[in-house]
């Protein structure tokens, strides 16, 4: 189990490790799908920005401010489908992931140790505290993080 302070040195990596592994990339490399169903690096860059404005840290606020809220399933393929995609450009998606990161972190960072401890509920994860969805979302990152990393290798592999 991370500590806090862990998932919090996660969630400030991911940012510049993003721009590190697609920062130099052209549409050819973002666009590619390693398979008919797979993400391409831009999508997953995509949900990321989305998942970051609309549901990680608003999911850290209802657990702080409500009391044991439930917090609604995400079906991240329906939102794709028709998400607005005018923001999709490689450097804007890196710019606004690190506008929503750093207002995210300066949530986090408002908390005090009581509302670390405070419950949600989500009917994928059951119950769970701040802290564990903090866990959870830094989780989110690391997983992300590597479908980059091998959506990239299977790329450079065709090549």
């Amino acid at each position: 189990m991370a500590t806090r302070d862990d998932s919090l040195a996660i969630l400030d990596a991911t940012g510049p490790a993003l721009r590190r592994l697609t920062g130099a990339l052209d549409d050819a490399a973002l666009d590619f799908r390693p398979a008919p169903d797979a993400w391409s690096i831009r999508e997953v860059l995509a949900h990321l920005v989305d998942d970051e404005a609309f549901i990680m840290r608003q999911r850290l606020a209802r657990i702080v401010k409500e009391d044991r809220p439930d917090l609604a399933s995400h079906d991240e393929k329906r939102w794709y489908a028709s998400r607005n995609t005018a923001r999709d450009a490689r450097d804007e998606l890196l710019a606004d992931f690190q506008t929503q990161r750093g207002a995210s972190l300066g949530v986090a960072r408002l908390l005090s140790p009581a509302d670390w401890q405070r419950v949600g509920f989500q009917p994928e994860y059951g119950e769970f505290t701040a802290e564990g969805w903090l866990e959870r979302w830094a989780d989110h990152d690391t997983v992300h993080l590597n479908q980059i990393e091998q959506t990239l290798l299977a790329y450079q592999q065709q090549q």
